[in-house]
């Protein structure tokens, strides 16, 4: 592995701790001008150019930022980004009008998805998911979670985490897979068929996923089955997280709290008393703005979980039935001007924090001793990515050192 050598940076930023919350998420370690210097896929330097040039100690590969600046490679946290076919079909019925639950009883909805999905060859989810992460790697997404859930049987979720290690072996994006058998109940069981079916999946799926992930709402798995989904995933040596509150707020946050989990994600529907307890622990909220957008419903309290202090990260949910979006640069857009975050708050909250919600804290920061992952963008300062919205700012990503696009 080589090493590299970045100059004439007009301002290398990042955040300042992992994780951040409350003030701390406006706290940002901007070297300006900068120069960054990695080796063996680790930032040795980060500073003064001169400084930086100083720490060099072979011939690295040089690149000339040209006045442009450096960010932390962006971290997704929340995909599903393996399935089958697509669902653009929906798409007018969302604009007329018809709810999630309205869609997903008239035969559309994860189901649909699971049907194709099951249909599809291993070798054409690879190839689909490939070119959905060239995508999200030219828009400066490093690492990413990816979820199984459109399988809900033991073969075919094994078939997904199958296709997600292949996908890793494949492109430079680093990926973390997590098991999502509880994703939706299949046509003819009830939650708690599903449940038991999704407990007895766990011993197979040791080695191949890091996480547990359960949808815990109405219509698909309560209170009572989630929990005991989880605590025998966590009995299986799975870290967990939890989709809670998206469409209605049934104690799926006192509940991951209680479990340990990592991550709780969604959050539209929290409410105050839960917004405090978030806030209290050391789990991540993580936000996903775009299904807000694509689903046109309320925004996460974004403000208000962040000013009580709670760990906030942003993702894009990418997945075919809700938020079609890889661009990670639009959530961060997203962010500022519907959620009234600010854009140091959102660029932590995709990176520092969202390694965090990833248990990955080798990421997320421009430190000597952490991985050199980071962005090159097209201007002089970070805050374009927001300003100038529906544009891709970043020129160049470096992935452990390397260059890998640009």
């Amino acid at each position: 592995m080589s090493s590299l050598l970045v100059i004439n940076i007009a301002q290398a930023v990042s955040g300042s701790a992992a994780p951040a919350r409350g003030r701390k998420m406006r706290e940002l370690v901007i070297h300006a001008p900068a120069a960054i210097y990695a080796r063996e896929g680790v930032i040795q330097a980060v500073g003064p150019q001169e400084m930086v040039e100083k720490e060099v100690s072979d011939d690295p590969v040089v690149l000339d930022a040209g006045g442009g600046a450096v960010i932390p490679g962006f971290v997704d946290s929340h995909t599903h980004l393996v399935f089958g076919g697509q669902r653009e079909d929906e798409f007018d019925l969302k604009i007329a009008g018809a709810s999630y639950q309205e869609i997903a009883a008239a035969g559309g909805g994860i189901i649909s998805t699971v049907e194709a999905t099951r249909r599809a060859a291993p070798s054409e989810l690879v190839e689909t998911g490939l070119g959905y992460l060239r995508s999200a790697l030219a828009h400066g997404t490093t690492t990413m979670e990816i979820k199984s859930g459109y399988g809900l049987d033991l073969e075919n979720e094994l078939k997904i985490l199958e296709v997600i290690a292949e996908l890793g072996r494949r492109q430079p994006v680093e990926l973390v897979p997590t098991f999502m058998g509880a994703h939706a109940v299949p046509p003819g069981m009830s939650a708690q068929e599903q449940t038991q079916r999704v407990i007895a999946m766990l011993p197979h799926v040791q080695g191949k996923a890091e996480y547990c992930d359960v949808f815990c709402e109405g219509g698909y798995f309560g209170l009572d089955e989630t929990r005991a989904i989880l605590a025998a995933a966590r009995r299986a040596g799975l870290k967990l997280r939890l989709h809670a509150d998206q469409l209605s707020s049934n104690g799926g946050v006192q509940l991951a709290l209680n479990m340990g989990a990592r991550s709780v994600d969604h959050l539209e529907q929290i409410t105050p008393a839960e917004i405090i307890q978030l806030a209290d622990s050391s789990c991540a909220a993580t936000l996903l703005p775009g299904v807000s957008l694509f689903l046109h419903y309320g925004y996460p309290p974004a403000r208000r979980l962040i000013d009580e202090g709670a760990i906030v990260a942003l993702a894009s949910n990418f997945n075919p039935g809700s938020c079609m979006c890889l661009n990670l640069q639009l959530i961060f857009a997203l962010a500022c001007t519907q959620m009234r975050m600010t854009t140091a708050e959102s660029l932590i909250a995709l990176t520092a924090n969202a390694a965090w919600a990833l248990d990955r804290p080798h990421i997320g920061r421009l430190e000597p001793g952490l991985q050199a992952d980071f962005l090159l963008l097209d201007s002089p300062g970070y805050r374009m990515i927001p300003y100038f919205f529906g544009e891709n700012h970043v020129k160049v990503v470096v992935k452990k050192g390397e260059v890998v696009v640009g």
